[in-house]
């Protein structure tokens, strides 16, 4: 087999299994909003059916890796080119560069997908308790607030009532699929940069991008996906500093 029909196989692989990558997503697009609120916004069924859907695109990424190490790499060894030359490592980071875009496409729906679940079951939740939040004494309506996950006092501006709030069990629930969701989707565009500039390192094997610039971009991440915590639950910001902290420390041992 020549060069070019060697080639020629591989890019039709990888065009295909992009097409294929493109089809699940598609699909996805339609099929999650629809089961969101079949089950009337029920987060642990569309936790489990995204982990599915996720699987099936992992899956298909980590095929590019398997196919050019079973058949490509000795393929295109057999008809001469040398191993580690100009030629031999382009062809193997065509793979290499399409995995990562995968990834990084996928990383990008998942985000998107959760976050917009997420704003809608804010919406959700907090239209019902509104409707549902009467004063005790008198059952005129109460104004919710914003920060509905957590229980407080309101005073009735009719009879100065003072009753409590309680946002009942699906919020409390939700405080953490919505607060992890809308602060991935605050700190996204840092995270995509950091996995960028180690990938841009792996790829060129030198250091293109120092350890100061990734642990900035990956601090920034974290401090966005922090303060959009805060914004959602203002109690947060007593422990901003330690989890800052916390989910930084990696870097000490990863530089």
């Amino acid at each position: 087999m020549s060069f070019s029909n060697t080639q020629h196989r591989w890019d039709s692989f990888l065009k295909k299994i992009e097409e294929r990558f493109q089809e699940i997503l598609q699909k996805t697009e339609a099929a999650l909003p629809m089961l969101f609120e079949a089950t009337d916004f029920e987060t642990t069924t569309f936790s489990n059916a995204w982990q599915g859907i996720y699987s099936q695109a992992t899956d298909l990424i980590y095929k590019i890796d398997d196919t050019w190490q079973e058949k490509v790499e000795d393929a295109f060894l057999d008809i001469g080119v040398d191993f580690g030359s100009e030629t031999f490592n382009k062809e193997r980071d065509k793979g290499h560069t399409l995995r990562f875009n995968l990834e990084q496409q996928l990383k990008k729906y998942e985000v998107k997908i959760f976050a917009d679940a997420a704003n809608k079951l804010l919406i959700e939740v907090k239209d019902i308790l509104t409707k549902d939040f009467c004063c005790t004494q008198c059952q005129a309506k109460l104004p919710v607030k914003d920060n509905f996950f957590r229980s407080y006092y309101s005073t009735c501006s009719y009879c100065q009532t003072v009753n409590t709030f309680e946002p009942g069990t699906k919020a409390r629930n939700i405080e953490h699929f919505a607060i992890h969701a809308l602060g991935e989707e605050a700190g996204l565009t840092h995270y995509l940069r950091y996995e960028e500039f180690k990938f841009q390192n792996h790829l060129r094997d030198s250091e293109i991008y120092s350890k100061v610039a990734l642990a900035s971009q990956y601090q920034k991440y974290v401090e966005a996906y922090l303060k959009k915590r805060i914004e959602i639950i203002p109690e947060y910001e007593d422990r901003y500093e330690k989890d800052l902290k916390a989910k930084t420390a990696f870097l000490t041992n990863y530089q």
